[in-house]
């Protein structure tokens, strides 16, 4: 099974470098937080750069669904992630039982 084979492997290939050196996985476990990288990456953006990358190796340019579709089956996101910029709740808790053992006193 598997679905059609990718035809540009390459720029395939290093788009999604380009992508990582900007928005770095928050559930790679090896990475320190202080470490995770992440820019904003506008679809426009990923175009743009798709695009370069596609006449540095002398591709025809990739339409807007083909980046739909790298975007998909890499799994990847344009959003900022929220969950890393949360407190843990299990930090919100031991506050708040803190701020209220402190008030009891």
């Amino acid at each position: 099974g598997g679905g059609k084979k990718l035809v540009y492997v390459d720029l395939d290939d290093q788009l999604f470098t380009w992508y990582r050196s900007r928005r770095t996985d928050p559930t790679h476990k090896s990475i320190a937080s202080a470490d995770i990288r992440r820019e904003k990456v506008t679809f426009r953006h990923l175009e743009k750069e798709g695009r370069r990358i596609s006449k540095e190796l002398n591709h025809s340019l990739p339409s807007s669904s083909w980046f739909f579709r790298f975007m998909k089956s890499n799994g990847l996101s344009l959003q900022r992630p929220k969950r890393q910029d949360k407190i843990p709740l299990d930090e919100v808790l031991l506050n708040y039982i803190l701020i209220k053992f402190n008030d009891d006193i």
